[in-house]
């Protein structure tokens, strides 16, 4: 039997708490431009400029590990399928939104979209895992 290196089910909940802030983090700080240095609430808690960049993707990363890869209540062969299938979902969709972009994109604005598909492989992977996860799962409730 081949050993799976999966993390606790405690760390789903923490891994969706980091994931959930640094997605709203990101777009708010990426769409609105937002300025957290200007907040009067959250300055004191975070460091400014580059930093702030830096927490955002590492939460958004360490999130979707923590999510994706903690096991289950109860784990089987077929969820060990799912986290495959949706892990090489991600996968090709990411190859196809860098491979699209090179050829629509020039200059900065390439830079720019780079930056967002940083984030996008681990959000389409935990969407994909918890779509399938869930369709799978109501496809087994109702058949018994």
């Amino acid at each position: 039997m081949q050993k799976e290196f999966l993390l606790p089910n405690g760390f789903k909940k923490v891994g969706w708490v980091l994931f959930a802030t640094s997605v709203v983090m990101g777009i708010w700080s990426m769409a609105l431009d937002f300025d957290f240095s200007q907040s009067k609430i959250l300055s004191p808690l975070l460091f400014e400029g580059p930093l702030l960049n830096n927490y955002i993707v590492i939460g958004l990363w360490l999130g979707a590990i923590f999510v994706a890869c903690s096991r289950e209540k109860m784990e089987d062969e077929m969820i060990g399928r799912i986290r495959l299938n949706a892990l090489l979902s991600g996968f090709y969709l990411q190859a196809v939104f860098i491979i699209a972009a090179t050829f629509l994109m020039n200059s900065l604005d390439y830079l720019d979209i780079m930056v967002v598909n940083l984030a996008t492989f681990p959000f389409i992977f935990v969407l994909t895992y918890c779509g399938m996860l869930w369709h799978t799962l109501k496809t087994f409730d109702h058949g018994e």
